[in-house]
């Protein structure tokens, strides 16, 4: 039920399918790949804005604390061997 339901789901994206749910479940490698090249065909030809919208800010902002705390970090501790005559 599960590949019917991933192959539904692709069509109705609009993506090209050339396999059947019996490819899924008996695990043909070249047929599922055909299925994910279409899916990230179809995600490749989608707007710029709407690719940009799936991150939330909150992750951005949780990167960009990231990045700030590393930089003050190294910035204290290359001070610190600086005053300690070390370089």
């Amino acid at each position: 039920m599960n590949a019917t339901y991933i192959i539904s789901i692709a069509r109705k994206l609009g993506c090209s399918i050339f396999l059947l749910p019996e490819d899924i479940t008996e695990v043909n490698q070249k047929m599922i790949l055909t299925l994910t090249a279409s899916i990230m065909h179809w995600f490749m030809k989608q707007p710029v804005e709407e690719k940009a919208s799936g991150i939330s800010d909150s992750e951005n902002g949780s990167q960009s604390e990231t990045i700030s705390n590393s930089t003050l970090d190294d910035s204290a501790s290359d001070s610190s061997i600086e005053e300690n005559g070390n370089i």
